[in-house]
């Protein structure tokens, strides 16, 4: 099967639109929301990390209440140096994530990132079978 010198024009114009499409979403998610000042957006992820200790979300998921990150992450290291000290060389030291923030709620970059590159694979698959399809020859009929 020969794809046409189209065929070829319609796949460059629809990676181009991919990539492209791939920065701006990602540029656009990875600043602070338009319009809010640096102070204001400080303050939301401030709060943010509040809840996410309140309601045991994110890196304080397994937290036990009454205790704070660094008591929590304190213990987990003396566990794990107890672990390798008594237990000889079966277990590996266990690493603990401190909470970040960008470990909030669902990752809309990620999300932006997968509808693009789903709508660039749609539309470079449409254009291979309508090259394809254009390229093919009516049958010919014998006549006697």
């Amino acid at each position: 099967m020969k794809i046409s010198s189209t065929g070829h024009r319609i796949a460059a114009a629809l990676a181009t639109i991919v990539i492209l499409g791939t920065l701006v979403v990602s540029q656009a998610v990875a600043s602070r929301p338009a319009g809010m000042s640096k102070g204001a957006y400080r303050s939301l992820v401030i709060r943010s990390e509040a809840l996410d200790q309140k309601y045991r979300l994110g890196a304080w998921k397994n937290v036990p209440q009454g205790m704070s990150l660094a008591a929590y992450r304190a213990l987990a290291i003396r566990s794990a140096a107890l672990d390798k000290r008594y237990a000889g060389t079966q277990t590996a030291l266990a690493t603990v994530r401190t909470p970040s923030s960008s470990a909030h709620g669902f990752s809309w970059s990620a999300f932006g990132i997968g509808a693009v590159a789903m709508l660039g694979l749609v539309l470079l698959a449409t254009g291979t079978v309508a090259a394809s399809r254009s390229n093919r020859e009516a049958p010919r009929v014998r006549t006697s």
